[in-house]
Parts: structure tokens; C-alpha cells; sequence
């Protein structure tokens, strides 16, 4: 069973996307965030596959959330504040990943799975208010 973690950055009423390259699916439009090793929790998870995708750290945590992924496995949320000049960084020419701020309403849902849609449905607008620090 795979669980999962997203790390779901929010500035300035905006959410951080990145479409990247997957052998398996081509270009894809997603969350940074990946799997949960053994030993770790769902937010440290987020902590460290948001620093090894986009170089960003130290943001500010507002909330984790769960549920249940496509492979029968959890699957976190965990919400991160980033200050107005943090900006993430590519790594790796092999992603072609660019990054983008979108608001709550421009975010493409038949792009993600459906978990993340759920998520996106039901939480993230709260945090995609100019100026929210919401717990």
C-alpha cells in the first residue's frame, strides 16, 4: 500500500502547481510531493519532497489534512504558507518542470487525480484568500 503526501503551498490567495514530465503520463500538472517512507509522518513527507522538488523550506505550516488515495493507501495534505518573494526552483533538466501561482478557480481539476480534487473541493479555498492565515 502506497501513502502519499502533497505539499500544497499557498501565497498571496494563490496555490503553487507544477507541471513536470512522468515516463508514465507524459506532462502533468500537480502538487510537489510524493511518497511516505516508513517512520515518517504525512507533513514531514511534504517537507521533504517540497524541499527536493522545488528547493523551497521553512514555510510556514498552516494544517495537514488526509484521505484516501487511488492505490488504497493515505494521502496528506499539508498546507504551507511561502512569504512574497520565495519562488521555487526546477531541479533536474529531466523534469522539465515549470511552476505556476494560480488562484483557487484557475486550477485545471481534470489535471489532478481525485483525491486531490476532493481536497481542492473541500479545503484549499479557505487558505486561497488574499492575506489568510487560517488553522
Amino acid at each position: 500500500m502506497t501513502h502519499l503526501s502533497m505539499a500544497v503551498v499557498v501565497r498571496n490567495g494563490k496555490v503553487l502547481v507544477q507541471e513536470r514530465y512522468r515516463d508514465s503520463k507524459g506532462m502533468v500538472v500537480e502538487f510537489p510531493g510524493g511518497e511516505v517512507n516508513e517512520n515518517e509522518t504525512g507533513t514531514d513527507a511534504a517537507i521533504r519532497e517540497l524541499h527536493e522538488e522545488t528547493r523551497l523550506e521553512g514555510l510556514k505550516h498552516l494544517a495537514t489534512f488526509s484521505g484516501i488515495n487511488e492505490f488504497g493507501g493515505r494521502i496528506y495534505y499539508a498546507v504551507f504558507e511561502a512569504a512574497d518573494g520565495e519562488q521555487p526552483i526546477p531541479v533536474g533538466e529531466d523534469r522539465q518542470q515549470t511552476f505556476n501561482w494560480l488562484a483557487h478557480d484557475e486550477l485545471p481539476l481534470d489535471e489532478f487525480y481525485t483525491a486531490d480534487v476532493n481536497f481542492i473541493q473541500t479545503q484549499l479555498a479557505k487558505f486561497c484568500t488574499q492575506n489568510s492565515t487560517v488553522i
